[in-house]
């Protein structure tokens, strides 16, 4: 009987071992899948595989990712009803340090963000920076390098096509 007390002992313990071994592999993973590489990314259809919440938790690289790499290469439609939208911050012209994190904060007219998933992209120096849906008017930009930049914003269909008439400041960002 006592040797089979110290039988159970023993499983009971490498049980307990390996419990708590599986449980802190587990746990250091933080409990979430691995991020899509970049092929992933560029296959999924915003309509079919996104909705609006996985939008907004997107970060920049995600966006850098999708298909909205350089504004040069988009088919923008021609602005419908007056559509309009205006950088009102930043001011053209201002500086920044480093260190701070930016916030692009927009004004807009005739356009219903937020509605058929209506939203805006804002580009630093012709790249996307970021979509940003819901009635959302802001957008920080954190981590933009020393030197000069273009800041753009363009108003886009729940379909990413952006209109064609924007707005845009320039803004410096220093060590």
């Amino acid at each position: 009987m006592n040797n089979l007390k110290k039988q159970l002992r023993f499983w009971l313990v490498i049980t307990l071992l390996l419990g708590g071994l599986f449980l802190a592999a587990c746990s250091s993973s933080g409990g979430t899948e691995p991020a899509a590489n970049d092929e992933t990314m560029e296959e999924m259809d915003h309509e079919e595989n996104m909705d609006n919440e996985d939008m907004e938790n997107m970060d920049h690289d995600d966006m850098e990712d999708m298909d909205h790499e350089h504004e040069d290469e988009h088919n923008r439609i021609p602005n419908e009803n007056g559509a309009t939208i205006t950088i009102t911050s930043p001011e053209d012209g201002a500086t920044f340090n480093v260190l701070d994190q930016v916030i692009v904060e927009v004004d807009v007219k005739n356009f219903a963000l937020g509605e058929n998933d209506d939203h805006w992209h804002v580009y630093v120096d012709g790249v996307s920076f970021g979509m940003v849906m819901g009635g959302n008017t802001d957008q920080a930009l954190a981590g933009l390098e020393p030197g000069e930049h273009e800041v753009s914003a363009y108003l886009s269909l729940g379909t990413h096509e952006e209109y064609e008439d924007g707005d845009s400041v320039t803004i410096t960002v220093e060590e």
